[in-house]
């Protein structure tokens, strides 16, 4: 029988750099939040940002 290869779960979530981890404790901290949910909320914010501008570039005549 096979041994099973090991693998390293990819969880979806790259890892933050050391200035997202900063923001995001001063974030938690200032708003009541944990550190992972400041962290998902800057990303979020992160993405739809570079959404806009691509969208807005479309609507100018």
């Amino acid at each position: 029988m096979a041994k099973k290869k090991n693998r390293q779960s990819d969880s979806g979530v790259a890892a933050a750099t050391p200035a997202e981890i900063h923001e995001a404790a001063y974030f938690a901290r200032k708003c009541g939040l944990t550190r992972d949910e400041a962290l998902q909320m800057i990303r979020e914010a992160n993405r739809s940002a570079a959404v806009k501008p691509a969208e807005s570039e479309k609507r100018k005549h």
